[in-house]
């Protein structure tokens, strides 16, 4: 590869990747100090650990709330997805559960759908 070639790829490339890695942290950045967001990664809208998780947080409502939970959904194809997984360990065949504490860390990584072990 020539030095043109080079020059050219972290000319356009480059900023490229800077702009969504700031896109996705700007999604999550908002809710820093203020919640904890539980984000989860789905292969469909129609995926059962996605629709369990959501039938858990409409049970435990207050639960979610006394602990200031937000919850980010997100479906393999949109372009929330494609942002926030470069930033998170997932693929996109299976459910992903992360937890992001107040503070901006990743607290919790799960394949499980379980609501309660973020309480």
């Amino acid at each position: 590869m020539s030095l043109a070639a080079v020059t050219r790829w972290l000319v356009v490339v480059c900023p490229l990747l800077c702009f969504h890695t700031a896109v996705s942290a700007e999604l999550l950045e908002q809710y820093r100090s203020k919640h904890r967001v539980v984000v989860t990664f789905s292969v469909a809208t129609t995926a059962p650990e996605r629709l369990e998780l959501l039938r858990q947080i409409d049970l435990y409502q207050c639960e979610f709330n006394d602990r200031d939970l937000v919850y980010i959904d997100l479906i393999a194809g949109s372009e929330q997805y494609r942002l926030l997984s470069h930033r998170l360990p997932v693929t996109d065949h299976q459910f992903r559960l992360v937890l992001i504490g107040k503070d901006g860390a990743d607290k919790m990584y799960s394949s499980k759908r379980n609501l309660q072990s973020v309480f």
